[in-house]
């Protein structure tokens, strides 16, 4: 007997065919706003390394650009305000040369005044979550969260092979001690 799809079944379906599509150039540039506030987000390959800057406008007291150097390209920038609190967020995604591991690069604005960086968790350092994470996962901003998905898969390297399943990592945005932080919110396999 055939069971009815569950709403998180559902969700993710929707999700999968509504992810944005990565863009292919090694070099990025964009700019993004909201709520009067505007970031423009380049990279410029340097060599093996691309620089990442985001150069925000529009703040009442900082506004000065912020620099990464990131082992990869940016796929791709967001702009939202995931905690509803006024103030926007910039999420810039990256991709490691190689395995393509994913990456999330982002900064909040402190009562339209500054930026700080947020603290995004990495895959890598989640023992209990990437558990059959081989890379190629994806992040966007989805519904108010960040949302990281992964195809699942067994066994390592050249001997790993794909299950057929993903897994959905589902973060909330937080404040933390000192400075903003995701915090793992959900967590769904499909």
């Amino acid at each position: 007997m055939r069971r009815a799809p569950r709403l998180h079944d559902v969700a993710a379906i929707v999700l999968i065919s509504m992810w944005p599509a990565a863009a292919k150039a090694e070099n990025y540039k964009d700019q993004l706003s909201l709520q009067r506030i505007t970031f423009d987000v380049s990279a410029t390959q340097d060599g093996a390394v691309t620089k990442l800057t985001i150069t925000p406008s529009g703040l009442k007291a900082v506004n000065d650009p912020v620099t990464h150097e990131i082992d990869g390209r940016v796929v791709r920038a967001e702009v939202a305000d995931i905690d509803a609190n006024g103030d926007p967020e910039i999420y810039v995604f990256t991709t490691s040369k190689g395995d393509q591991r994913g990456g999330v690069i982002a900064y909040s604005t402190n009562k339209k005044k500054s930026m700080s960086q947020i603290f995004v968790p990495s895959l890598a350092d989640d023992a209990k979550n990437n558990v059959g994470y081989v890379g190629g996962d994806e992040s966007a901003i989805v519904e108010n969260a960040l949302v990281t998905r992964f195809k699942l898969h067994t066994g390592f390297g050249s001997e790993a092979r794909p299950t057929g399943k993903w897994r959905q990592l589902q973060y909330k945005l937080r404040p933390g001690e000192a400075g903003w932080k995701m915090v793992l919110d959900k967590v769904v396999e499909f």
